[in-house]
């Protein structure tokens, strides 16, 4: 059996799920947007794509399979745990 840790959604490799576990946001500079593309705890992902040189990742997301880029500054806000 696997251990659960909670991860920055940065830190995860690619082809990797996951679900959304809460934000980092103690110093209150987290983009509203993140919530606003639905981007909500208990919400279950997949990173699709990393671009190489810490660039945006692709990652679908949701019941509705929603997919978004989001810059490695966005996804250090967010934690999350891998699943199987």
């Amino acid at each position: 059996m696997k251990k659960e840790t909670s991860l920055k959604l940065s830190e995860f490799p690619h082809k990797t799920k996951g679900i959304i576990y809460g934000y980092q946001n103690e110093d209150l500079k987290m983009p509203s947007k993140i919530i606003e593309m639905g981007l909500l705890p208990e919400t279950e992902f997949e990173i699709l794509y990393q671009a190489p040189f810490r660039g945006p990742m692709y990652i679908e997301f949701g019941i509705e399979k929603s997919r978004i880029a989001l810059r490695q500054e966005e996804a250090e806000f967010i934690i999350a745990k891998e699943i199987q």
